[in-house]
């Protein structure tokens, strides 16, 4: 039998976002969560976090794609941010700068990273788990910038690039496999298994026995106040809501 994580990503993004990760631990639909420690409603999500009990299941979302930044350098560099010194995604829309950025944009990229685990540190989370929004950190070019902060900063597990998924381009499967075993020879944990719930439900039978399964989920309230995943759409037919959640309440015989 495997072991499954669900890990609600996004915590600190929106005040809805952070009842609806709130809701799922009390219903026990996930096992952990990620924050953003510079989106504005950070700090509400660690008092939700401290409120209810679960802190010690907070990790950190490293986030350089949305949001204003922590510092200064980040915003000159137009790959990441834009003129009003917010992050763009520039970077994460092409897959050259996704596997090349110049030194002065990988040394600015790593004094962002450094002051958002500082952030993390500072909430006095203790799980020193790291994963990204839009899983930047599994590009090349942003690797480069965090590889020497997860040892310098004791960080003790990080999220593998997706490997349950389909068919998928030589090349870019290539490119995972090749990222996650760099990253299984650092000294910390990772899961076997990584993917979306959909993925999960899809490819699950793909997984061996006594492996370990992260799945993403990025809980939210719909219009009529209904928990969704963005994962898996429930707004037009109520058939899809029972599906989902008949298939969290299999994945809760898990853990």
């Amino acid at each position: 039998m495997y072991r499954i994580i669900v890990n609600a990503d996004d915590l600190g993004i929106s005040e809805d976002v952070n009842e609806a990760i709130a809701e799922c631990f009390r219903i026990r639909f996930i096992t952990s969560t990620t924050l953003m420690v510079n989106m504005d409603y950070a700090d509400e999500g660690v008092e939700l976090a401290r409120k209810y009990g679960w802190h010690e299941r907070v990790g950190l979302h490293l986030n350089l794609t949305s949001g204003s930044p922590l510092t200064e350098d980040i915003k000159k560099y137009r790959c990441f941010c834009g003129s009003d010194g917010r992050f763009n995604a520039a970077f994460a829309k092409k897959t050259f700068s996704r596997l090349h950025l110049s030194r002065e944009e990988i040394a600015a990229a790593r004094k962002e990273a450094d002051a958002q685990i500082r952030k993390y540190l500072e909430y006095g989370l203790p799980d020193r788990h790291i994963d990204s929004h839009h899983h930047v950190h599994t590009d090349s070019s942003i690797w480069k910038a965090i590889e020497p902060l997860i040892g310098a900063y004791g960080m003790r597990s990080v999220r593998i690039s997706r490997n349950l998924y389909g068919r998928m381009n030589a090349l870019k499967r290539l490119y995972k496999r090749s990222y996650n075993r760099r990253l299984r020879a650092l000294p910390v944990m990772t899961a076997d298994y990584f993917g979306s719930f959909r993925d999960f439900t899809a490819y699950g039978d793909r997984i061996h026995d006594k492996a370990l399964v992260e799945i993403m989920i990025h809980p939210m309230h719909d219009a009529d106040g209904v928990l969704v995943d963005t994962e898996r759409s429930m707004h037009t037919r109520i058939e899809s809501e029972k599906e989902y959640l008949d298939g969290m309440r299999y994945i809760q015989e898990f853990y």
